[in-house]
């Protein structure tokens, strides 16, 4: 990393441990709130994709995205190692430097104990933790698109071809705006409680068409290791389904995110009006889930205590639950949200390169 963002990042982690819990807790409901955007891929990206990949809804189930990224990380960390894997495109992969993705080198990853080992439907159902008949149904989807491959020694990985193809481009790109909306968010509020100056300037000029090949290969990794982590992230409430995670995310609605260090409670920030109730249509809307589905996961949210209804009005309560997910980040608050800092500044400088 360029020794002067090193330097802002790292005294952006320092400022940040010095909040409280209560306060770490409403900064993270930043991102929290953008979760549902980092799934969502826009309609003409389905209508312009040359695979004609999946082209019944506008959003990816998350177990499928996972499952891509994840063989697509799988795929380079073993071409690190092995020379003869992806020889033809052996200068390209080493450019996009997958060993930031062994040894813990920047973000906590498994992707070292798979160095050297073939996947099979069976590890990644065990990784994953999810049935293996559903792990063939989400694998033979991303076969037919023509985006992975078979191998005999590997058993699945990524057909470069198609990832270095600009597809997708519309969607990466709001994503990576949402991405980068969110660090300014964190940076404005750490400036306005510490009244002090990161000096970093916002990115708010995005347009992945116009990528180079290069960094086109390398800035999406980070958004792959992000959304193994989403699936595979140790002390997740197994009762929440990937859906159910969406919509807690659109049922965080701000009017307002800066100035909310000087709150303690997610009660306040509705207090204050900076977070306004969300409904049904709204949240539906926001996900881009039929609206029945978000019926069914709003009720069973409701039971769960992640949500209240008033009259038509949703709030988000019992923010952060009592040995759950927000919970358990705290609990180990140092280690994630430095990986948290390394995905959003890491990201930043492959988006300014």
């Amino acid at each position: 990393m360029d020794p002067n963002l090193k330097k802002i990042r790292d005294s952006v982690i320092e400022h940040t441990l010095k909040l409280d819990n209560d306060q770490l807790a409403l900064l993270l409901l930043i991102q929290l709130s953008r979760h549902q955007n980092l799934f969502i891929h826009e309609p003409s990206d389905w209508e312009d994709s040359p695979t004609g990949w999946i082209t019944k809804d506008q959003r990816l189930q998350d177990e499928v995205i996972a499952i891509l990224s994840f063989i697509i990380l799988f795929s380079f960390t073993n071409a690190y190692h092995d020379e003869n894997l992806f020889k033809e495109y052996r200068n390209e992969i080493l450019a996009m430097h997958p060993e930031d993705f062994l040894n813990n080198s920047i973000y906590q990853s498994s992707f070292t104990q798979f160095i050297g080992k073939k996947i099979t439907i069976s590890s990644l159902s065990d990784h994953f933790n999810i049935p293996k008949e559903s792990m063939r149904r989400y694998l033979n989807s991303v076969l037919e698109s023509g985006l992975i491959t078979k191998d005999s020694k590997y058993g699945y990985l990524v057909n470069f071809d198609a990832y270095q193809a600009y597809i997708f481009t519309n969607s990466l790109n709001n994503i990576y705006k949402s991405v980068m909306r969110s660090l300014n968010d964190f940076i404005v509020n750490l400036e306005d409680y510490f009244e002090t100056n990161f000096n970093l300037k916002p990115l708010t000029s995005i347009n992945t068409k116009k990528f180079s090949q290069s960094k086109w290969n390398r800035v999406r990794l980070h958004l792959y290791h992000f959304w193994v982590r989403i699936l595979t992230l140790e002390g997740s409430d197994q009762s929440l389904l990937p859906a159910d995670r969406i919509i807690l995310s659109a049922a965080v609605y701000f009017k307002n995110r800066h100035g909310i260090l000087k709150y303690n409670s997610i009660e306040d920030l509705y207090e204050s009006g900076h977070l306004l109730p969300t409904n049904l249509s709204s949240i539906s809307e926001a996900a881009k889930m039929p609206r029945e589905t978000v019926r069914r996961s709003s009720k069973k949210l409701i039971e769960l205590k992640h949500l209240e209804k008033k009259g038509r009005n949703i709030y988000r309560v019992n923010y952060p639950k009592l040995n759950g997910e927000v919970d358990i980040f705290l609990k180990f608050k140092e280690l994630t949200f430095t990986e948290m800092m390394n995905f959003y500044f890491n990201i930043y400088e492959d988006l300014t390169n």
